[in-house]
């Protein structure tokens, strides 16, 4: 497996809720995971309650989850993320973050992180995409 992609930080206040969702569709197995400022990867709580550890793991052409490719946790400061994938290239990384506001009030936010294994002729940033969604208060 290749080099992880330098790490990326995440557009997220420290102590709220956050929501993510992973697939992919790619040829090569891709991989995502969540860092905390010693470069570990965190655990992260699945909507059926089982407790897991990053990296998380995706293969196969169809759209389809990564594996454990859902779940939630709580941010911390300093947490970035990282992608990596099985060619012989590292993965090249797009975002873009909406924050959710009405009246001038933040209710939350989002990121769509998507990326490119260099593995086609030319970049098409259709392999992995992740989206982050985290919210200003919980219940």
């Amino acid at each position: 497996m290749s080099n992880w992609s330098a790490p990326q930080a995440l557009s997220i206040p420290a102590g709220k809720l956050v929501i993510f969702c992973a697939t992919h569709q790619a040829q090569f197995q891709q991989q995502i995971q969540i860092i905390d400022t010693n470069g570990q990867p965190i655990t992260f709580q699945t909507f059926d309650g089982q407790s897991h550890s990053f990296p998380i793991t995706g293969q196969g052409t169809g759209v389809n989850l990564f594996a454990n490719g859902n779940g939630k946790f709580i941010m911390e400061s300093g947490y970035q993320i990282q992608f990596r994938n099985d060619h012989s290239q590292t993965s090249l990384v797009a975002a873009s973050t909406v924050e959710f506001d009405l009246n001038g009030i933040v209710y939350g936010g989002g990121t769509l992180f998507v990326t490119d294994d260099q593995g086609g002729p030319e970049p098409d940033y259709n392999d992995t995409s992740l989206s982050l969604q985290w919210f200003n208060s919980q219940g």
